[in-house]
């Protein structure tokens, strides 16, 4: 039966059957994922892959890759006895957005007459439980299907809804709530770059990062925290001064605690911070992750190589997860040097307690190749081709290259900025007559500058939803969801990427939709699995522990996260073998004198470490080894994990 109405409260309603989903709630813990699922319940025969979880009824939602094979799999999972619910999906209307899950509970309510044997009666003969009786409503309890129920929730709905005596018979459901979200703020209707309706001159429509989309996942999370490293911050503007908006300011111009603006000009910062990060409070401007914080670092008008160094790691020091640069070197050749080159990768792969900080940098506006020449003359913007950075371009408000916009391979996204003929930014401005207009706010901003934190904004809405991203899948997401504008001219390749674009215009929307997994592809899915030993590792011996990895899939990434207490880490190697017999040397002697060594190895780093471990089967035993090396020291191997992200789609 594929549809059935049925009465809910003074309403009927049509319930049509999902071609391809279903829901499942297990006696004893959670199938997470297609893994979790095959562990409690054995394998299936169908290929099926997860879709979303429903914390608050505690199931999980599956869909089948063949419909056909979708009604022989809720069979079987049924027939589990580690299965408590598995039931079919139902839309109530005509879109899949409107799907309700039927949780295995009911609510069944009596006409005062009926008497409570033939109540026991009712409920004994279609298998049903009480679990409570509901004092807001006479006569009416929630019961429960149990082992002894022959038929689902809606077949035994619609059964009673026909009886005497049964007043209310309605299967519970679970279904999405739908936020439509625009902020309240006075100026918000002047951001275009957040929602472009193409209602006035030099407005295209649709040529927006798509903000009220991303915005109904969230708005941003104060744990978040955007690092904009910039010229000065006027943090007394109001768009700045909700509770514990500012975390960790800093001045390495001045030297100290307050990186307000301390030159005529310095209106720069205060401008990125707010495209990023404006608080919605009901006035002015609303930054696209309005509920993040700010780590304003003020930096000085000249830069060296230790005081890069110094920013960087003052930012992951002080926790930022997302760092946003909008500057560059005033040279155009300007190649990074050894030790700033290291501290950007250190920030993007060991910032975040090992995840790693999301780095972007402006392109900048010299309408120059990134890395090549123009016009005889030599262009090497190092920061911005730095390969942990996401280099951002921009896109004016006709969704068109801004023709000032730098190029190339190296080139990730753009996103939504100035260039004419279309409009400027509108965003927060040094308050005064010193800032770049004599209010509060400047509809005048623009350039890569005004693009970089307005991606930096989307890298935090990511990280707001699921803090367990990486840095390197945070780019991965933001470049597979961007839009591809100018299809005609862009020259984007094989591998959808275009000099001129990157690979498109950022799309906040799909890239949230994307991490939720409602999005038209599917993030690698990743296994998890974390082993607390507690052994100890013997002076000049070894500790060793094995994690088993059921799945027979080739992985595409690899993390291995380890804590070794140890009084000289010097002392000790480390290896990671693979169930084929390949090893990786995770750690060779490394560290001196330190103490511990506690530090997550991510493949998506260090691509020639894991070089031997990729490329074949993760199924089977993975093992650790730590070796002391060297007399008179010992330490604990306590715990170490292994995280295998591999394709949805691969077989398992």
């Amino acid at each position: 039966m594929d549809e059935i109405t049925l009465k809910r409260g003074t309403e009927e309603v049509t319930y049509r059957k999902l071609p391809e989903h279903f829901a499942i709630r297990l006696k004893q813990g959670r199938a997470a994922d297609r893994v979790g699922l095959e562990a409690a319940v054995g394998r299936t025969d169908a290929a099926v892959h997860h879709v979303d979880s429903v914390p608050d009824a505690r199931m999980d939602v599956f869909a089948v890759e063949d419909a056909t094979d979708l009604e022989s799999t809720v069979d079987d999972l049924r027939e589990s006895s580690e299965s408590d619910v598995v039931t079919h999906m139902y839309a109530l209307d005509d879109s899949e957005e409107g799907a309700v899950i039927p949780t295995g509970t009911m609510t069944v309510q009596f006409a005062p007459d009926v008497s409570g044997s033939d109540r026991e009666a009712t409920l004994a003969e279609f298998g049903l439980e009480i679990l409570e009786d509901l004092e807001y409503l006479d006569n009416g309890y929630t019961v429960s299907l149990t082992d002894q129920s022959t038929e689902n929730p809606l077949k035994i709905a619609a059964k009673l809804q026909s009886r005497e005596g049964i007043l209310t018979a309605e299967p519970d459901l679970s279904f999405r709530i739908s936020l439509k979200y625009t902020p309240a703020d006075e100026l918000y209707g002047d951001q275009w770059y957040l929602e472009n309706r193409g209602d006035a001159v030099g407005l295209a429509e649709g040529a927006d990062v798509k903000a009220t989309a991303a915005w109904e996942y969230t708005r941003g999370v104060r744990d978040v925290v955007v690092c904009v490293m910039d010229d000065g911050f006027d943090l007394d503007h109001p768009d700045f001064t909700g509770p514990g908006k500012v975390v960790a300011p800093r001045d390495f111009g001045d030297e100290d605690v307050d990186p307000s603006p301390g030159f005529d000009d310095d209106n720069h910062g205060t401008a990125c911070a707010g495209v990023a990060v404006a608080e919605e409070n009901g006035t002015g401007v609303v930054g696209l992750a309005p509920g993040c914080a700010l780590m304003p670092v003020r930096t000085s008008r000249w830069l060296s190589d230790e005081r890069l160094t110094t920013l960087f790691g003052y930012a992951m020091d002080n926790g930022a997860d997302v760092i946003s640069c909008s500057w560059s070197a005033s040279a155009w050749n300007f190649p990074l040097s050894t030790k700033v080159n290291a501290v950007i990768h250190a920030a993007a792969t060991q910032g975040r307690g090992g995840k790693g900080c999301v780095v972007l940098f402006a392109a900048g506006n010299e309408d120059r190749p990134l890395d090549g020449e123009k016009n005889g003359r030599r262009s090497h913007n190092g920061f911005a081709v730095h390969p942990d950075v996401l280099a951002v371009g921009a896109s004016n408000s006709l969704d068109e290259r801004s023709s000032y916009s730098n190029y190339g391979p190296e080139l990730d996204v753009c996103a939504p900025s100035s260039g004419a003929p279309g409009r400027r930014i509108t965003t927060t401005d040094r308050r005064g007559i010193r800032g770049y207009a004599s209010g509060d706010y400047t509809s005048g901003f623009g350039g890569t500058s005004s693009a970089t934190p307005l991606a930096a904004g989307l890298a935090a809405l990511l990280l707001s939803f699921d803090p367990s991203l990486s840095a390197a899948r945070v780019r991965e997401v933001m470049a597979e969801t961007a839009e591809r504008i100018d299809s005609t001219d862009g020259e984007y390749g094989d591998d959808g990427h275009s000099p001129w674009y990157g690979h498109g215009r950022i799309d906040a929307g799909a890239a949230l939709a994307l991490v939720a997994g409602e999005g038209d592809e599917r993030l690698p899915q990743v296994l998890s699995m974390d082993h607390r030993v507690d052994r100890p590792i013997p002076d000049r011996g070894e500790a060793h522990d094995v994690v088993t990895f059921p799945l027979d899939v080739v992985p595409r990434h690899l993390d291995v996260s380890v804590e070794i207490r140890h009084t000289w880490r010097g002392d000790l190697r480390v290896t990671l073998e693979a169930p084929d017999g390949a090893t990786a040397v995770l750690a060779d002697r490394a560290g001196g004198s330190g103490d511990d060594l506690v530090r997550t190895y991510r493949s998506e780093a260090e691509p020639e470490l894991f070089s031997d471990l990729l490329g074949r089967s993760a199924q089977g035993d993975w093992r650790l080894v730590v070796e002391d090396l060297a007399g008179l020291d010992v330490g604990t191997l306590v715990r170490w994990g292994l995280a295998v992200g591999y394709e949805s789609s691969q077989p398992s």
